[in-house]
């Protein structure tokens, strides 16, 4: 009995192991990727989940909420949204490409710009 109790302990704590793998590599595994930012949204005062206007000690925040399709070195894509929201918030700057850590769900690290000069061919040519 003992022995069939720890045989189900081992394999419950296996698949939890799995399970728990799977979810941060697609969460937080980020992987190098590539965006080129073409145009800047309206930027809009910030809001909560409730749809309440968010402010800082009495000050509006305000924000660009962009959605960047970004390459990876590997020649996948993937969608993520971006939000930038501060009380004056600067956008990203159109006609720029960027780098950044890029899991299957966030940005992870990033969006920095980077020189086009260091952005390789077959990235900008799929970004076009």
């Amino acid at each position: 009995m003992k022995k069939i109790l720890g045989i189900i302990a081992l394999a419950a704590l296996l698949v939890v192991g799995v399970v728990g793998y799977r979810y941060w590599d697609s969460t937080y595994n980020g992987k190098t990727a590539y965006t080129y930012v073409t145009a800047t949204p309206e930027k809009k005062p910030t809001v909560d989940s409730t749809g309440a206007k968010v402010s800082d000690n009495g000050q509006q925040l305000y924000s660009y909420d962009y959605s960047l399709t970004f390459i990876r070195e590997d020649g996948s894509k993937v969608t993520v949204p971006f939000e930038i929201s501060r009380i004056n918030p600067t956008p990203l700057v159109n006609n720029s490409y960027y780098i950044g850590k890029v899991s299957e769900k966030r940005i992870v690290d990033g969006p920095s710009p980077i020189a086009a000069s260091k952005v390789p061919q077959k990235i900008k040519d799929a970004l076009k």
